[in-house]
């Protein structure tokens, strides 16, 4: 399936020439492949449904005001692009929902597990951005009295295992050495702040619990930077889950610290602070009115980027095709563009330039793969998206009636290609934007699963999918396809559910 790697912001020529010399410039400047450590600003940010929900020109000065080089974002419902422009920032990702001021480099090898941003010319560091599910919540059991084995088994099934599918991918980041930041909305604290000594510092605060996802992610090798900067617990708890200012935050809420900013393969964390809102018990940097129900997280680290690997991607234009591209060690380059039925359609043949930008039109709308070869051997490749404007998400499925327990088979086409978007099943009657604000146990959608950022496809809902409501009853529902981990219906179908 085609994915869009990356989404640029082009504003006018003038930068389109900028961002050709500053790959050109890289070329001379790619010589010396000599490890310095630098300094990198990370933000980790849940702006609440896409930002609007309050104010988004608060998000806006928030993330200005922290002033970080990158920014993970969670719950962007589709405003990436939004808050990049308003920013004036030029890199952005959607399918990881990443905002930077560094190019970003994203490819097939990638996948949506992590992106590469170019800290200096020629050199990266490794980027991913979590968010887990949110229900049920562990510390609202604690709350209610539930027995700690039963806390910790809620953890192996709502968020534990949902790294398994990061694991083999920052392992393997982590073997080589690059340096990987995770930012993230985890939804689960770090057991690291419920030790003995913090018992019933909060009232929700019952018992010391080792919470198995922090642990995890310390196996595999990654530093806390909030509690390495910050070790004090007691003086520095650092709860980034809620602040007291949105009028949305009930307030019997369980306050915690469930948003992170890890790190493998660092030199050290200098500094890590929370924005939030004023006046806020730990926050360094603050906005009035603060527009989110969750604290973002702000470090500084010192680390050594690495020399980056042969990459190609794509870049849409207005009525044409940015194509950029890397090769650390050049020879009779070349690029082939092949369409979704496998033909080669485009080839342009580029000497030996290490960095180099290409702009050309591709006359059909499709789905095409692109391939970097020096001396016919592919050296990088990507998959690309060429869009008409006027096409909407369209959602198909197998069948328009099912059997009770029958598997159902859905396919869509045109999806936004952001990393959340996602496909559920409704009853016929319930309107999706009356799940804003409920947890999981109390929205109307049944079951559901995400699309991972894939513009067009094919996925299976049945009792394997996540959700509460298989098997579907007999009755009438629709199948909508929903934006970015929001509840806005792109496109929705009707079908029905017989027992016979």
């Amino acid at each position: 399936m085609v994915n869009t790697m990356l989404q640029l912001k082009v504003i006018g020529l003038g930068f389109l020439l900028c961002f050709i010399f500053v790959f050109n410039f890289n070329c001379s400047s790619n010589k010396s492949n000599a490890l310095h450590s630098e300094t990198i600003r990370v933000l980790s940010f849940n702006i609440l449904y896409g930002g609007d929900e309050i104010d988004f020109d608060k998000v806006v000065e928030a993330i200005q005001k922290a002033d970080p080089d990158v920014v993970g974002i969670q719950e962007a419902e589709g405003n990436i692009p939004k808050l990049a422009k308003a920013l004036g920032w030029k890199y952005f990702d959607t399918r990881l929902h990443l905002l930077s001021k560094y190019p970003i480099i994203s490819s097939n090898a990638t996948g949506w597990y992590y992106a590469l941003i170019e800290i200096k010319p020629g050199k990266v560091i490794a980027f991913s951005n979590v968010h887990l599910p949110s229900d049920p919540y562990g510390p609202d059991l604690v709350r209610a009295g539930v027995a700690l084995d039963s806390v910790i088994q809620n953890e192996y099934a709502t968020r534990y295992y949902e790294l398994d599918k990061h694991q083999k991918t920052y392992d393997s980041l982590h073997q080589i050495g690059i340096p990987l930041i995770v930012t993230g909305d985890f939804n689960s604290p770090s057991h690291r702040d419920w030790t003995e000594q913090a018992v019933m510092t909060r009232p929700h605060l019952k018992y010391n619990v080792d919470w198995i996802v922090s642990k995890r992610m310390e196996k595999m090798g990654f530093i806390d930077t909030y509690r390495a900067a910050n070790p004090d617990v007691l003086t520095k708890p650092g709860l980034t889950w809620t602040p007291a200012s949105p009028p949305i935050v009930n307030e019997n809420e369980t306050h915690d610290r469930i948003d992170f900013i890890w790190a493998s393969s660092i030199d050290k964390v200098i500094h890590s602070t929370l924005v939030g809102e004023e006046g806020g018990k730990d926050v360094e940097i603050s906005v009035k009115p603060y527009p989110s129900d969750h604290r973002g997280v702000l470090t500084t680290c010192a680390l050594k980027p690495v020399p980056a690997p042969a990459f190609i991607q794509t870049f849409p234009l207005k009525d044409s095709l940015l194509i950029c591209y890397y090769s650390p060690n050049p020879k009779d380059l070349s690029i082939q563009i092949y369409n979704e039925s496998g033909q080669l359609t485009q080839e342009i043949k580029d000497g030996k330039h290490t960095y180099s930008a290409k702009i050309i039109r591709i006359s059909q709308a499709g789905s095409y793969h692109i391939q970097l070869k020096s001396a016919d051997k592919i050296i990088a490749e990507n998959d690309f998206l060429q869009v008409i404007e006027s096409h909407k998400p369209i959602l198909n499925a197998s069948k328009n009636e099912f059997k009770v327990g029958e598997a159902i088979q859905v396919a869509w086409k045109h999806a936004p290609g952001h990393r959340f978007d996602w496909i559920a099943i409704y009853p016929e009657e319930k309107s999706t934007n009356n799940d804003y604000y409920k947890p999981e146990q109390n929205t109307t959608y049944l079951i559901y699963a995400y699309t991972y950022a894939k513009e067009s496809g094919k996925l299976i809902l049945d009792q394997q999918s996540k959700g509460n409501g298989w098997p579907l009853k007999a009755g009438n529902y629709k199948i909508h396809l929903l934006l970015d981990d929001g509840y806005t219906s792109l496109a929705s179908i009707p079908i029905k559910i017989t027992d016979k």
